[in-house]
């Protein structure tokens, strides 16, 4: 089913060297139940893609629709909290507070009405997290367990749109694999649909579509 529309989407920044084109009339469609793989070289405009798929920033021209509505026309905040979960590279963690109690803060967050500690605990050992360990602080855990923690804060609120940006940018080949199960796990057995931003080419090869960003253009490989 699809979730996310990029109509013709156009961005454009200012720095000291002059304007840059980031994105060049950007054209996909994005479904659930799929991973999807964005690959590019450094300032090909990845990172700004997915900052307009997430309604953090708005196109120049064009137009970004989840479900068929316009993000222009829509609370991005609240999209945001409601259907979006976000991965990134550093993590992003709480130092003081411990694992289970960041993933319960993205629930606050999300005016979750259910049980938030059950729903945290649940989504940690969704990603490989042991129940002895829900109650150490998010320092004291490996990068790859702080990331599973990352990617357990992302889907606790059940967003039906993961955006995840380098998500295995700071992990050894063994960790970067045991995210990328997890989140097409995330995609294949619970429908979600799953945008991958990577320079990682095993990542990419685990996606179902793979997309190029090259100058500012988004291709389909």
């Amino acid at each position: 089913m699809k979730i996310l529309d990029l109509n013709g989407i156009s961005y454009d920044y200012t720095t000291k060297a002059g304007k840059v084109h980031a994105l060049k009339e950007a054209t996909a469609s994005f479904e659930t139940g799929v991973v999807y793989a964005i690959v590019g070289r450094s300032g090909s405009g990845k990172s700004t893609l997915m900052s307009l798929m997430a309604g953090l920033d708005v196109p120049r021209d064009g137009d970004v629709r989840y479900r068929g509505e316009s993000l222009l026309s829509m609370d991005r905040d609240r999209y945001r909290r409601e259907h979006v979960g976000m991965i990134f590279q550093s993590y992003y963690l709480l130092p003081q507070l411990t694992a289970v109690e960041n993933v319960e803060l993205s629930l606050e967050l999300a005016n979750y009405r259910g049980n938030k500690r059950a729903r945290a605990e649940e989504m940690l050992t969704l990603v490989g997290i042991r129940r002895e360990q829900f109650r150490k602080r998010s320092t004291q855990f490996s990068g790859g367990e702080q990331q599973r923690i990352a990617v357990a804060r992302a889907i606790a609120a059940d967003p039906e749109l993961i955006l995840a940006d380098e998500p295995t940018g700071n992990l050894d080949n063994e960790n970067s694999m045991n995210i990328v199960e997890i989140l097409t796990e995330l995609a294949h057995r619970y429908g979600k649909c799953v945008i991958i931003i990577t320079h990682a080419a095993e990542v990419a090869e685990r996606a179902d579509r793979v997309l190029r960003m090259d100058d500012g253009y988004l291709r389909a490989e």
